[in-house]
């Protein structure tokens, strides 16, 4: 026994000194605790899963590129975003895309040959005359959110709650043919939105362990849940396979090119329920988080909430309902929802990839081969050489005052090249919906009893960004004001 324990001590110790002094990445600055083990850095994201600040204040005092694990880099430089993102680059994903394994969605490919072919797919489902079918879809779950705020008048309204709501009952209609019910009910425990939550905070505490996760799903009594949550998306996929709705929606391009197999296999069924299960996910989160904090910007800055509301009332004195193609011409809008997504990314850490073996020339550093690398897109985007008063809500920056973007190209909030988000048209169809039909209709501030700070530090890093609580009260315009 004694004999093992010495062969145990020496195998890990040799190891630990390896990754402490002689790693490949051992140039890179960056805490000691994280030249040694991904602990480190999972040890920031427990707890008030606020790692994007982590990062932020790593970078503040290593500079543009800290070692934050044994075999990882985050990089903060004007030419990384290119480098890593675009359609040119050598860099594949890291291993955190194997966490749903076997399920594979769209997002969770990593050999981008197969990527390309399913992405055809979606781009159809997302394409012009798609989001035109689409739109009636938004609008009416619009007017349904716009009859809740009015039953709530006078009084404090938690938008992040009613927006999650929101964007939930959107997605699950596009999903599965039918919605959660969310914003009639006004029921913010749905299981499948609660489960979703609870994983996706998993996921934001360890996604720098992502041999956790096969582990957690193979052992018995700890994988329960997700074997139950993933019966639940497996009998909502089959229901909407059963029941096929009267007009089309993003599933149905999916499951066109399903049935089309000649034999599909055990392992095309798993990817259909992982397709799914993203739709939701990547539409729905992303959507409720950046319309709270796009709120929160209004109602902290009134002088920018009375610029996008002349603008609006300007738009509606020619146009008698929303429509999004004429929405996407209003400069202001476009320009608040930047600057939105710009303070308070849907994924403030980034996306991992992996460097190919030859490595990487990102400005001076060359990052060696089979490196993990990151770029935090809270820190870019905050960042004072890319940005002049890089913490302030200008949505100016974008239209009359763009000299205060010196390096707009750092700005990518639905990603680069192939991976870039196939859904953006249409979260920018629900952004710019919801968001003119609110300022059109009411005047909107703080509740007394909420700070803003609470909100700002409430802020949790779930891979996606969750939002805290966010009370607003809602009264009626008067006419002209």
């Amino acid at each position: 026994m004694a004999l093992n324990y010495s062969v145990l001590a020496g195998i890990y110790g040799s190891m630990l000194v390896y990754r402490a002094a002689f790693h490949r990445l051992s140039r890179f600055p960056g805490p000691f605790g994280a030249r040694l083990s991904n602990l480190w850095i999972t040890g920031k994201s427990i707890g008030k899963q606020d790692k994007y600040l982590v990062i932020e204040d790593l970078h503040k005092k290593y500079g543009d590129v800290v070692r934050i694990g044994p075999s990882e880099l985050s990089i903060v430089h004007g030419a990384a975003p290119d480098a890593i993102h675009s359609n040119r680059t050598s860099c594949t994903k890291g291993p955190w895309y194997n966490i749903l394994h076997p399920l594979e969605s769209l997002q969770m490919i990593r050999v981008k040959e197969a990527h390309a072919v399913r992405r055809k797919t979606w781009d159809r489902g997302f394409g012009s005359k798609a989001l035109r079918d689409y739109e009636p879809r938004v609008a009416g779950y619009t007017d349904e959110l716009i009859r809740q705020i009015d039953a709530r008048l006078g009084k404090p309204v938690n938008v992040t709650e009613w927006f999650n709501n929101y964007s939930f009952d959107v997605m699950s209609d596009l999903a599965f043919g039918k919605s959660f019910g969310m914003l009639v009910s006004g029921d913010k425990k749905h299981y499948f939105t609660e489960t979703l939550h609870a994983d996706m905070g998993n996921v934001g505490r360890f996604s720098h362990l992502p041999w956790l996760f096969p582990i957690f799903k193979a052992t018995p009594v700890v994988n329960a849940e997700n074997k139950r949550f993933w019966a639940f998306v497996t009998s909502l996929v089959e229901e909407r396979i059963k029941n096929p709705p009267s007009e089309p929606d993003v599933f149905s391009w999916l499951l066109e090119e399903y049935q089309a197999l000649p034999d599909p296999t055990t392992q095309d069924k798993l990817n259909l329920q992982a397709d799914a299960h993203l739709i939701c996910v990547a539409g729905s989160d992303t959507t409720a988080a950046t319309l709270t904090c796009l709120f929160f910007e209004l109602v902290c800055h009134p002088e920018a909430a009375a610029h996008l509301r002349t603008e609006i009332d300007d738009y509606f004195t020619k146009t008698e309902k929303p429509e999004h193609l004429s929405l996407s011409k209003l400069e202001y809008l476009q320009a608040c929802i930047d600057e939105t997504l710009r303070l308070h990314p849907a994924v403030p850490g980034g996306v991992q990839r992996l460097t190919s073996p030859e490595g990487l020339q990102i400005g001076d550093h060359h990052i060696p081969g089979n490196t993990i690398v990151q770029i935090p897109t809270h820190t870019i985007n905050r960042d004072a050489r890319f940005f002049a008063e890089p913490n302030e809500f200008i949505p100016e920056r974008w239209t009359s005052r763009k000299e205060l973007s010196m390096e707009p190209s750092v700005f990518a909030p639905f990603s680069t090249g192939r991976y870039s988000c196939v859904g953006k048209q249409l979260g920018l169809m629900e952004l710019r919906t919801v968001t003119s039909q609110l300022v059109r209709r009411y005047n909107f501030e703080l509740a007394p009893s909420q700070r803003p700070d609470d909100f700002v530090n409430g802020k949790v890093d779930a891979f996606t960004l969750a939002c805290a609580p966010l009370d607003v009260v809602f009264t009626p315009r008067e006419q002209g004001k």
